[in-house]
């Protein structure tokens, strides 16, 4: 008889701390709304997560342009080459509007010691919104001549590149032009150079440079 209550006791404590099926349904069902919600939040923070290292590898390919163009235009040198038919001279600054431009800068690094010049001929120009930052390995070149260089920016807006004729505190007019009309010869470099870029997902980058003598 003593067994049997106890037996029942046993049956009677198991049943009082087990879950019906009712309270296992209803408490999957909880877990499965949170565990939704938890990888929801996880996913929009590793989307989040990868837009700002897109933005931020964005922001350094503009600095980095901004950079090689300022140290571009702040080595201008007063050298025209000669033209690819050899019977005139492009000037050591040339700038067509509309993004286009050529000049000679120096600084050219030679750390392997190779038989060139210091100077270099770069051309800047902007096409279908990339910018192209190209030169050649001589100054004087041919028709045969190819140049070299890379994409030195996407997505770009707009890309502009104005000129000071006179000194910067002159107030001398900016044009997209040179040389600009007047009596200036090929060999003449503005006092400084204005750059305007306009990327996608940025906006406006601008820099005055003073063009070194």
């Amino acid at each position: 008889m003593r067994s049997r209550l106890a037996r029942m006791r046993r049956y009677e404590l198991a049943t009082t701390l087990g879950f019906t099926l009712i309270e296992l349904l209803v408490a999957l069902a909880i877990f499965a709304v949170m565990a939704t919600l938890a990888f929801g939040g996880l996913g929009e923070a590793v989307t989040q997560s990868e837009r700002l290292d897109a933005q931020q590898q964005r922001w350094h390919g503009v600095q980095r342009a901004v950079r090689l163009m300022e140290n571009d235009f702040a080595q201008l040198r007063a050298r025209p080459v000669r033209g690819i038919l050899g019977q005139d001279h492009e000037s050591a600054l040339q700038a067509l509007g509309a993004g286009e431009l050529s000049f000679t800068r120096g600084g050219w690094l030679n750390p392997g010691l190779l038989p060139r010049s210091e100077l270099q001929r770069v051309r800047y120009r902007l096409i279908d919104g990339r910018l192209l930052r190209e030169y050649w390995p001589v100054l004087d070149r041919i028709g045969a001549t190819q140049a070299a260089g890379e994409v030195l920016l996407s997505e770009v807006e707009e890309f502009r590149v104005e000129f000071l004729p006179g000194p910067v505190a002159a107030q001398a007019a900016w044009t997209d032009f040179w040389p600009p009309p007047g009596e200036f010869s090929v060999e003449t470099l503005p006092a400084g150079v204005r750059l305007t870029v306009v990327a996608r997902g940025i906006g406006t980058v601008s820099r005055l440079i003073e063009v070194g003598r």
